[in-house]
């Protein structure tokens, strides 16, 4: 408890921590659930998804949030968060607009499920940008730069806004054209939250290409090898469950997995020995 107390008297602003523990009441069971046991979604998540293997994608995409925050709540000023603020801000105003969209899944179960789901999103949909833009306003803006980016980090940053942006774009607003190429078919529902995940990393990529910091823009760096890891994995396991015809594409995907945990791995290494130089920084 005493522990806690002093974390919770840092100098990080109770508002950010308030956001990340909300996020994570609402994370963190439905990625314990989603991963552990995606066949139980029709009893035990807030909608059914089907095929198990999409259930658990929509875990990894919870795993991101959890990493994030994760990273963010250990942290003491505004500009080490506010690359993680961008993708929380974001994600919580579209994927609440996103369950009006798509209501009818949540429906078929019992009205608490939609009750937990929209309250820890509404809480979101007006704390976070609350948080982010006073937060912005008064700690923010175009910062110094103590550690830039290099050339092959604005590279890794580029190519995956780019990657991002056509993903989310596709799976958002393209559902039917993903499910030609995708290896199983994606509910709607499922590929508006990925793709929802996918815009919101658009935005932070771009935004770490503006701040130009390596200590403020990391995170968004270190989720990607972890996050692509276990897409990879939950592919592989699921691999029996999938047509044999579509392993060529099955393939594709790991393959691009593959390639984002190798260029972030590489940058993130690569700062290492500078982080060194420079010390712990919160």
């Amino acid at each position: 408890m005493h522990y806690l107390q002093e974390w919770w008297d840092n100098d990080l602003s109770k508002w950010v921590k308030f956001v990340f523990l909300v996020l994570l009441a609402n994370g963190l069971p439905a990625f314990i659930i989603l991963i552990s046991v995606p066949h139980l979604t029709e009893t035990l998540f807030v909608w059914t998804i089907n095929p198990p293997v999409s259930a658990r994608l929509v875990g990894v995409m919870y795993s991101n949030a959890i990493m994030l925050v994760a990273f963010g709540i250990f942290q003491r000023t505004w500009a080490n968060v506010r690359v993680i603020m961008v993708v929380i801000t974001l994600f919580s105003i579209m994927a609440t607009l996103l369950t009006f969209v798509y209501l009818k899944p949540f429906l078929a179960h019992p009205w608490f499920h939609l009750a937990y789901w929209l309250t820890m999103y509404l809480i979101l949909f007006f704390a976070a940008p609350y948080v982010f833009y006073t937060h912005e306003r008064r700690y923010g803006g175009k910062l110094p730069i103590n550690l830039p980016l290099n050339l092959l980090a604005r590279i890794v940053l580029i190519g995956s806004a780019f990657v991002s942006l056509i993903m989310g774009i596709g799976f958002l607003f393209r559902i039917e054209t993903v499910n030609q190429f995708w290896p199983w078919q994606v509910a709607p529902l499922v590929g508006g939250l990925i793709g929802v995940l996918y815009i919101t990393h658009t935005a932070a990529y771009l935004w770490a290409l503006w701040d130009g910091d390596w200590i403020r823009v990391r995170p968004i760096f270190w989720q990607a090898p972890i996050t692509n890891l276990l897409l990879i994995i939950i592919t592989i396991i699921h691999t029996p469950d999938i047509d044999p015809a579509m392993h060529g594409r099955l393939l594709a995907i790991q393959l691009l997995a593959g390639g984002f945990v190798l260029v972030h791995g590489a940058v993130i290494f690569m700062y290492r020995q500078q982080e060194k130089m420079i010390g712990p920084v919160s």
